[in-house]
């Protein structure tokens, strides 16, 4: 049973980071390459320098590179077939003023920069990243909403779930198959720098029980789920 179309979509998805794409949509992202429609994914912000992120497991900070993160994205990006990819924001090696700081920007900047893309890509389907604890999803969140309207372009709108989600209540669920599920896995495991244990929300075991609950919903052994905003028919 299948009431959603993924033929003939020009599809752009906005991440915050290089990771969300596949923690919310890397299945459904599979269905629109399998029935070449085109996917063009928007990266808000990446550190192309070092970077220092917590690691709660081992109660440190460890330390990686733009240049590990990059091949980490390429192989989950070859993994997935995406081919189409762009980013909003980038820190140099010498200073932080993006990520995680995209809150603190005017609204304006971002919004400029998605609306040359919607003008470019021509997109028919847009996804979104849904509230979460991060600033930098909810600024995103906002922005994509401020994108949206209808007078300025008025394709189907789609909310993502990636993690510690505030207000997320799904109304669209799509099913994977065990080989869409496995290809999704191997792609969060390419972001080696990202991953925690087991009960990290970025972690392939993690993804499995979100999938399985969510595939629960619609009677499927596994399935992303989202929330519509907006369907242009």
């Amino acid at each position: 049973m299948n009431s959603f179309n993924y033929e003939s979509q020009r599809v752009l998805i906005l991440a915050p980071h290089a990771d969300d794409e596949t923690i919310g949509c890397g299945g459904v992202i599979q269905k629109y390459i399998k029935y070449n429609s085109q996917v063009r994914i928007l990266i808000a912000s990446f550190v192309m320098g070092q970077y220092i992120k917590y690691q709660k497991e081992n109660e440190e900070y460890k330390v990686y590179s733009g240049k590990e993160r990059i091949k980490e994205m390429q192989e989950a990006f070859r993994i997935l077939g995406i081919t189409d990819f762009h980013f909003l924001f980038v820190d140099d090696s010498e200073m932080i003023q993006y990520h995680s700081q995209l809150d603190i920007l005017p609204k304006i900047r971002l919004v400029t920069k998605i609306e040359e893309h919607i003008r470019d890509f021509k997109p028919t389907i847009m996804y979104i990243p849904s509230l979460t604890k991060h600033q930098d999803h909810v600024i995103l969140h906002e922005v994509g909403m401020t994108v949206a309207r209808p007078y300025f372009w008025n394709g189907s709108v789609i909310v993502y779930e990636t993690d510690g989600e505030l207000m997320f209540q799904p109304n669209l669920y799509v099913p994977l198959t065990n080989e869409e599920m496995d290809r999704k896995k191997k792609a969060l495991s390419a972001y080696k720098t990202q991953l925690g244990k087991e009960r990290h929300p970025v972690h392939p075991h993690s993804q499995t029980v979100k999938a399985q609950f969510r595939g629960q919903n619609i009677y499927e052994y596994c399935a992303e789920a989202f929330q519509i905003v907006r369907l242009h028919g």
